[in-house]
């Protein structure tokens, strides 16, 4: 009896993020392409469908390069998670990639600081702006100095200063539940024989397998490198990245294993006190030749970590 796949994403339009971008639509379509090819059905399930025991309430299909509705309910064996917006429910009654506690582990920013706390930036939660003052005040911290807020949960740059101290108003933020303050790396002094200037290195790993690795830098005058927030990224042979780094990744994996078949990225930079690591994001995208000069070894690992965890 063939095997399903589910492939979920926030939105709930059929041809909504991420098939509005050529590029992920063509990247996709080749995915599930090579997965229907090996005898696996795949389906793109999207917001609020899923039932319960790894029933989706409807999804889609491709057919001649266009999505078709399901004629009901779809039932499948494996759920991918693509969630960019983190809507998808906490499902523990059908097998997915990555496990809740995985996931909420790379989502919560907090929890990743508090996993790894040897090698992250120092980093609290906080959720008034009362509580910012009295964490600032508790790091004795100078209105000069430099400070990270994030809006924990959030993805691709959303939501996040980088500024002085003396800078941050009550009004930085409507709502200040569930805020990030994080210590400042001032990562001028680039990466040895990769970079001269502010940056950010990503290492992507499945299954505990270094994949590949990004450089990424942010525009002129801001401190986002995130793509989405005008950034640019540089594929980096693997041979190139830091010993140092490439040492960090086989320790974070370490803890990580337990949650096998999985997928994520690690992003570190560097300063006069090393490398740090940033953030895991256990959602990384999948890569266009446009982007990555190893798509294909990318795309190729989640065809096989899909296929191993659905047959397993």
């Amino acid at each position: 009896m063939s095997k399903t796949i589910a492939i979920y994403f926030s939105d709930s339009e059929p041809m909504a993020y991420p098939f509005n971008k050529k590029q992920y639509l063509e990247i996709y379509q080749q995915i599930i392409s090579e997965l229907e090819s090996r005898g696996i059905k795949v389906f793109i399930v999207r917001g609020d469908s899923y039932i319960k025991n790894g029933r989706f309430g409807k999804g889609w299909q491709f057919v001649n390069e266009k999505l078709k509705e399901s004629a009901g309910e779809v039932h499948v064996d494996l759920i991918f998670n693509r969630d960019d917006k983190n809507t998808i429910p906490i499902i523990d009654d059908c097998k997915i990639i990555n496990q809740p506690e995985f996931d909420q582990l790379c989502v919560d920013k907090v929890k990743t600081f508090e996993t790894f706390p040897d090698i992250s930036p120092k980093t609290a939660s906080i959720h008034s702006y009362q509580g910012y003052l009295e964490q600032i005040e508790k790091w004795r911290m100078k209105p000069e100095e430099m400070i990270v807020l994030k809006k924990n949960f959030e993805t691709e740059g959303r939501g996040i200063f980088i500024i002085p101290i003396a800078d941050v108003k009550k009004s930085s933020y409507k709502d200040w539940n569930n805020v990030m303050v994080q210590e400042f790396i001032d990562s001028s002094i680039g990466i040895p024989g990769i970079t001269d200037g502010l940056h950010d290195l990503r290492v992507t790993v499945i299954n505990g397998k270094p994949i590949n690795s990004f450089l990424r830098v942010p525009k002129k005058g801001s401190y986002l490198a995130n793509v989405a927030q005008g950034g640019s990224g540089t594929s980096i042979d693997l041979k190139k990245v830091p010993k140092e780094v490439i040492e960090f990744v086989y320790r974070i994996d370490k803890k990580v294993k337990k949650y096998y078949p999985a997928i994520y990225s690690a992003d570190f930079i560097h300063s006069g006190k090393g490398y740090r690591l940033l953030e895991l994001n256990s959602r990384p995208g999948v890569q266009h030749p446009e982007w990555s000069k190893t798509y294909k070894k990318f795309n190729d690992g989640i065809i096989e970590m899909l296929i191993a965890a659905v047959n397993e």
